[in-house]
């Protein structure tokens, strides 16, 4: 059995010592399509970049704030608890 790695991003605020969880990548990314562009964009320069190809792989975490602004904290799917 293969074990399958993940990569992880960051919303800036994690420096700043904010509250926050691990987000599923491709969650993320349909969260991210929902937006208008102009705010897609906004949101999308707060996380470290990758390429949307790797989303099944990325681990992308968020602060309560940015989570709430992309409505991920309302899909309990889209949380990774990590082991």
């Amino acid at each position: 059995m293969t074990r399958q790695m993940f990569r992880e991003r960051e919303c800036i605020h994690r420096e700043e010592g904010a509250d926050g969880d691990f987000y599923n990548g491709v969650f993320y990314l349909q969260a991210l399509q929902r937006l208008r562009v102009a705010d897609a964009v906004k949101m999308a320069a707060k996380v470290t970049s990758f390429f949307w190809s790797d989303a099944p792989q990325i681990i992308v975490w968020l602060c309560d704030e940015c989570a709430t602004e992309l409505h991920l904290n309302e899909a309990p799917r889209a949380v990774t608890r990590r082991a």
